[in-house]
């Protein structure tokens, strides 16, 4: 045998034993990076209970602006938060409705109540929907369907049949576009995901099938078919998992052998053997899953941040933390709490559940609830798998090969690859999913149910229309964001009335500010 074959065998069998213990249930970072944030800000509600518990003044020995509540309601709200401790809810809810005013009226426009029959539709729009089945039918007329289904979001068939003729048009990411974007407005829709998890399976998108059937299971841990699509989501992961090793050993090591051989013609063999590693190194990493991913990041991110180790403020975070995670649905991760040192009002999370939280949204933030909103957001992007599915869009497992070849342009190893991770941006559907399961387990946790959506008025009150805001910059806030929170609350009917957390919270305050001062 030449020495040249022992030696691709060898690198072979170096590679296959990999841990593969990539679980089934993956779930991956979220980014939150320094960027400037786009014009435009939440929307300011008149007389909603935020804009009457903040208040703001001038600190004369800092020379900025300190935002609080007024005495009164602090006061108001430790009282209650004591009563709710003890189990004297109904007594806590009368003190927090003195300080939380109703929401705004809003009609319900972005939870309609599915229509899965068209004889429940009016006779007039029953008699348009078969109009536009048969011009569909006939003659793929997209215009007319697109249209019924944009003036009737709530009739879930419309949605089905303008998927279905994309897919006869050949047109399969307009109908996957359909298919999200239904579910979206209907994650408990056990039809829509089970369509929407075929048509990416036939396009082989294995992980993003298994991302969308996890998904429904996580959003609807209780449903009869909770069960059947965890199956599906175990096996298209498995069909995953299996693929990206093929990738791995296909073109990255094939290709690494092929680098190998030619670098002294290329007279560049440090540059290549560096690049192996990294290759072989990202491979790996890959292959063990979010875990060993998430570990690697962490690692990177420690080093390269100024982190508080102030054992009650990490104690405060962790706790925090972990009582929010619990509830997520997925016990695969190690969850670790970090809290940064960084004025923005600011956090992030890496795969496996490392989580970032600056001290600007420790000390800017009015509640504890406030802030385990914030982290509840955060964390759900992780157990959702979103970013994840933004690395798999952006091709930067795509193979090991690929790595070498930018390494061999930039000189620049595995680091930049992880910076990268981290700078992906989600998508609208993404961002709601987030709000959806972090509100909800934010509401089970016994925290206030409005405490992401007191946060995102508390970040509009301190940057308003202008001046960086990383965490509004990779979440766009839409003009119906905190309008979306508030209808969310509203139609699940999540207690608002529950714990915030005040006291605790504003003592946290005082000790980090004596330590960063």
């Amino acid at each position: 045998m030449k020495r040249t074959d022992k030696l691709l065998i060898l690198t072979l069998l170096l590679v296959i034993p990999l841990n593969l213990s990539f679980s089934p249930q993956i779930a991956i970072a979220h980014q939150l990076r320094e960027t400037t944030r786009k014009k435009g800000s939440i929307p300011t509600k008149a007389k909603t209970e935020t804009d009457t518990l903040i208040t703001n003044f001038d600190d004369p020995e800092t020379n900025t602006t300190v935002y609080t509540l007024p005495v009164d309601h602090y006061e108001t709200l430790v009282k209650a938060d004591f009563l709710y401790r003890q189990g004297n809810k109904e007594a806590a809810e009368e003190l927090y409705r003195k300080v939380k005013a109703p929401f705004e009226s809003h009609e319900n426009t972005m939870f309609p109540e599915p229509i899965n029959n068209a004889k429940n539709l009016s006779t007039e729009i029953q008699t348009q929907w078969e109009e536009t089945k048969k011009a569909a039918d006939k003659n793929d007329n997209l215009e007319m369907l697109q249209e019924f289904v944009a003036q009737h979001s709530e009739f879930v068939p419309g949605h089905l049949l303008l998927a279905k003729i994309l897919q006869k048009n050949k047109k399969e990411t307009e109908a996957l576009q359909v298919l999200e974007k239904a579910a979206s407005l209907f994650p408990d829709s056990a039809e829509i995901v089970e369509v929407h998890v075929k048509a990416l399976r036939k396009e082989k998108d294995y992980l993003k099938a298994s991302i969308a059937a996890r998904q429904f299971v996580l959003v609807n841990p209780d449903s009869p078919e909770a069960e059947n699509f965890q199956e599906i989501a175990d096996e298209n992961f498995n069909k995953f998992h299996n693929n990206i090793k093929g990738q791995m050993l296909g073109k990255g090591i094939f290709g690494t052998a092929l680098r190998v051989g030619s670098c002294a013609l290329l007279g560049n063999c440090d540059v290549v053997g560096i690049a192996v590693g990294e290759a072989i190194k990202m491979g790996g990493l890959m292959l063990q899953g979010e875990s060993g991913l998430g570990s690697q990041a962490a690692k990177f991110y420690k080093k390269k941040l100024t982190l508080v180790e102030d054992k009650k403020v990490v104690k405060y975070i962790t706790n925090i933390g972990n009582s929010i995670a619990e509830l997520m649905g997925r016990d695969d991760f190690e969850y670790e709490f970090y809290v940064v040192r960084d004025d923005s009002l600011n956090a992030f999370v890496l795969p496996g559940g490392k989580v970032f939280v600056n001290t600007g949204a420790i000390l800017n933030t009015n509640s504890e609830a406030e802030l385990a909103g914030l982290i509840a957001h955060e964390v759900a992007h992780a157990v959702l798998s979103h970013g994840f599915q933004r690395i798999v869009t952006n091709n930067l497992y795509d193979s090991a090969g690929q790595i070498i070849s930018e390494a061999l342009k930039t000189d620049i190893p595995i680091g930049s690859i992880v910076t990268n991770l981290i700078g992906l941006q989600y998508s609208r559907s993404n961002e709601r999913q987030a709000d959806l399961l972090g509100t909800r387990v934010l509401a089970t946790a016994g925290y206030a149910a409005d405490g992401l959506r007191n946060f995102m008025v508390t970040v509009d009150k301190k940057y308003g229309n202008t001046g960086p805001l990383s965490f509004l910059s990779t979440h766009p806030a839409s003009d119906d964001r905190v309008e979306y929170l508030e209808q969310l609350i509203e139609h699940n009917g999540y207690n608002r009335y529950a714990f915030e957390g005040v006291e605790k919270h504003r003592e946290i305050q005082e000790n980090l500010k004596s330590k960063i001062d």
